[in-house]
């Protein structure tokens, strides 16, 4: 009665350890995956859009600011935010 209720123990102690490990191989299997549905080709659509849109932004800064080489500067570091915030 004793060996049987060990083996059983046992058993159920395998099944819950092994049960646990695939639950967690899940999880981390799944953490890189983006949000279903996922479409490439219009999350870089988007994000074509984006940069054309920082850059008609950008022309829009050099042609409402000074010619000077500061001017030039702060346009091109509001491109950048743009561009990163795109991604």
């Amino acid at each position: 009665m004793i060996r049987l209720f060990s083996s059983l123990l046992s058993l159920i102690f395998i099944f819950i350890f092994f049960t646990t490990l695939m639950i967690n191989s899940n999880l981390y299997a799944e953490e890189q995956i983006p949000d279903f549905p996922y479409d490439p080709e219009e999350r870089a659509t988007e994000i074509k859009m984006c940069a054309r849109l920082c850059l008609r932004r950008q022309d829009i800064c050099l042609q409402r600011e000074d010619n000077s080489k500061e001017s030039q500067q702060m346009c091109q570091s509001q491109f950048i935010i743009c561009i990163n915030q795109c991604k």
